[in-house]
C-alpha cells in the first residue's frame, strides 16, 4: 500500500529494480504493478527514489536501468577482483589451449559465485555457470577451489545444504573423499573434475588470490575428457600460469 515503510518497502523497491533489470525492453509501471500484484500508486511510490537516485530512468516505453547501476558494477568488479583486462587474459588462454576459458569470482565465504567471465572456444564445451550459491560446487573444478579455500564452518554448511548431490555417476558424494580431494587441491593449487558435473565435460581450475592472500576467484578451463587425458600437463601449466597472471594484476 502507498506510504509503506520499513523492510517490506525496501524489499519491494529491490523487486522493482530486479524486474526492470530482467526486462529486454523498457518496463511500464502497469507491468510492474501486475508483476508485484499491487496498486499502481504503490509502484510509483517505489519508483520515485530509484529514479531520483539514478538507478532507473523513465523513457517513453517505460523504465530502464540508470547510470548509477554501472557505477555500482564498477565498485563490484573492484571488490571481487574482476580486473581490467580479464577478457584479454582469457582470450590468450583460449588461444593457447583451444578450450573454453572462464574467470569465476567468489564473494563472501567463497561459496557464492559473484560473477563469471567466459571466452568460449569455437565448437567447444563449456561449463554452465550461474550467479549465487551453486549446488554443484563439489562437482566442478572451480567449485572445489572455493570449497578448498573456505573455512570449516562454510564447508560444513555446504555439506548440510545443498549437500553432496550426485549429478553424474562420477560425482563425489562422500564427505570423507571430498575432504581428501580438497586437501590435495590445497597442496597442488589445481582442481580437476572429469565428468563429475556434466557428462562429456572435464574442467581444470587454479585459484586467484587477492591482495591479502585470500582466494577471490579462479581461472578455469573446460575441455573434453579425451583432451584432458592427452594434454593434461600442458593444460595444467596453462591454467596455473593464467591464474598467477590474474593474481599479479590484482595485487599491483
Amino acid at each position: 500500500m502507498p506510504g509503506q515503510t520499513g523492510p517490506r518497502a525496501a524489499d519491494r523497491t529491490l523487486e522493482v529494480l530486479e524486474l526492470v533489470a530482467e526486462g529486454t525492453d523498457p518496463v511500464s509501471a502497469k507491468a510492474l504493478a501486475r508483476s508485484l500484484d499491487c496498486a499502481l500508486s504503490t509502484v510509483y511510490t517505489l519508483l520515485t527514489p530509484l529514479t531520483e537516485r539514478g538507478y532507473l530512468v523513465r523513457t517513453e516505453g517505460g523504465y530502464v536501468l540508470g547510470y548509477r547501476v554501472s557505477a555500482l558494477h564498477r565498485s563490484f568488479q573492484k571488490q571481487t577482483g574482476l580486473i581490467d583486462g580479464i577478457d584479454g587474459l582469457l582470450g590468450r588462454l583460449r588461444h593457447t589451449t583451444r578450450a573454453s576459458a572462464n574467470y569465476v569470482a567468489y564473494q563472501g565465504d567463497g561459496l557464492v559465485i559473484a560473477d563469471v567471465r567466459t571466452v568460449a572456444a569455437q565448437g567447444g564445451r563449456q561449463t554452465d555457470l550461474g550467479i549465487g550459491v551453486d549446488p554443484r560446487s563439489h562437482a566442478y573444478a572451480h567449485g572445489k577451489i572455493a570449497l578448498a579455500a573456505a573455512g570449516p564452518a562454510a564447508r560444513r554448511r555446504y555439506l548440510e545444504e545443498p549437500g553432496l548431490r550426485p549429478f553424474t555417476p562420477r560425482t563425489i558424494v562422500s564427505a570423507a573423499r571430498l575432504d581428501e580431494e580438497l586437501r590435495r587441491i590445497r597442496r597442488s593449487g589445481i582442481a580437476v573434475d572429469v565428468e563429475e558435473a556434466q557428462p562429456g565435460l572435464a574442467c581444470l581450475a587454479s585459484p586467484v588470490l587477492g591482495e591479502d592472500g585470500t582466494v577471490v576467484g579462479s581461472v578455469a578451463l573446460s575441455v573434453s575428457p579425451s583432451q584432458l587425458r592427452s594434454h593434461r600437463a600442458q593444460l595444467t601449466a596453462s591454467v596455473r600460469r593464467a591464474a598467477n597472471e590474474a593474481t599479479q594484476a590484482i595485487c599491483r
